[in-house]
């Protein structure tokens, strides 16, 4: 039998990449690419052992699980003991979800009766066949997919809904803090970009704003043309509507940069817009704005 070892290698340098970076996703780690590539090279490397005879002895329980603390340093570096063990644990949990995932769709479509000994052993007696290693290349990537968004809605169902948080906004260069409320009411996002809009109460945040954006705020969607140019292309407008009253129009833009503070850590969410508001967001007035809950679902740890 001939096996294109670059062949095997290149495709198990691609899967631990994937792993990885899902292992990012889930955790809301911001990390370098080549910290991830560096990762993913080291991990796919443990192929060769397979075809060295010399290097057998790598294949004992205990080397491997050294062998995957080498790869989470790499890629996950951290001072913190505690940050280390979640970000090992959880590359143990996705690669059990994910292999276990590609066991059931291959059991499923009943693809090739040999692809437990075959493909999904490329780390053990042989190397499957051109169809379940072709299963495995297709296979993989919507599992990865289907993971990430699994995890999404897991983790959107554990959001807390009844506490405030510090948020950091960079508005031109202008920072500027407020107290927010994540609202699982709150659903607007932009009609074409479907980015969350986070609603500010302008009233409240009057002094921390540019004074060109709170007179913009007030103004009428006939005022698109009195936007300063230097906002041109961030500012926009998106219909609402309330119960009881007319659709209505409220002023977006778009900030460089929105941090979010929950149990002492901070968390960058990108991809949101700022919804300038002039209603009053809550009775007793503890929190200045309304944070959407899918800004919280793409949050990375800053």
């Amino acid at each position: 039998m001939t096996l294109y070892l670059d062949v095997i290698w290149l495709l198990n340098f691609f899967i631990d990449l994937l792993l990885l970076l899902l292992t990012s996703i889930v955790l809301k780690r911001k990390v370098l690419k080549k910290r991830l590539f560096a990762g993913a090279f080291f991990a796919s490397m443990y192929v060769w052992v397979m075809f060295i005879p010399v290097l057998h002895f790598m294949m004992n329980p205990f080397l491997k699980a050294l062998y995957s603390v080498i790869i989470i340093l790499i890629t996950f570096p951290s001072h913190q003991l505690r940050s280390f063990v979640q970000a090992l644990l959880m590359f143990y949990f996705v690669n059990f979800a994910a292999g276990g995932g590609l066991i059931g769709l291959h059991f499923f479509l009943q693809v090739d009766s040999s692809f437990i000994q075959g493909t999904f052993a490329t780390r053990g007696n042989s190397f499957g066949s051109p169809i379940s290693w072709l299963f495995v290349i297709v296979g993989f990537p919507l599992i990865f997919f289907y993971s990430k968004e699994r995890f999404a809605a897991v983790e959107a169902s554990k959001i807390r809904f009844d506490e405030t948080m510090d948020v950091e906004i960079v508005l031109g260069g202008r920072e500027i803090k407020l107290k927010g409320f994540v609202d699982s009411g709150n659903q607007l996002t932009d009609p074409i970009t479907k980015k969350p809009v986070m609603v500010i109460d302008m009233n409240k945040a009057e002094k921390q704003f540019p004074q060109e954006i709170f007179t913009l705020s007030k103004s009428s969607p006939e005022s698109m043309g009195d936007i300063p140019s230097c906002y041109i292309g961030k500012v926009s407008i998106v219909p609402y509507r309330t119960v009881g009253t007319e659709q209505k129009f409220l002023w977006t833009i778009k900030p460089e940069k929105v941090v979010v503070f929950e149990n002492g850590l901070s968390y960058e969410c990108p991809g949101t817009l700022l919804g300038l508001s002039h209603f009053s967001l809550g009775e007793k007035g503890e929190y200045d704005c309304l944070l959407h809950p899918g800004m919280m679902q793409k949050r990375k740890q800053a």
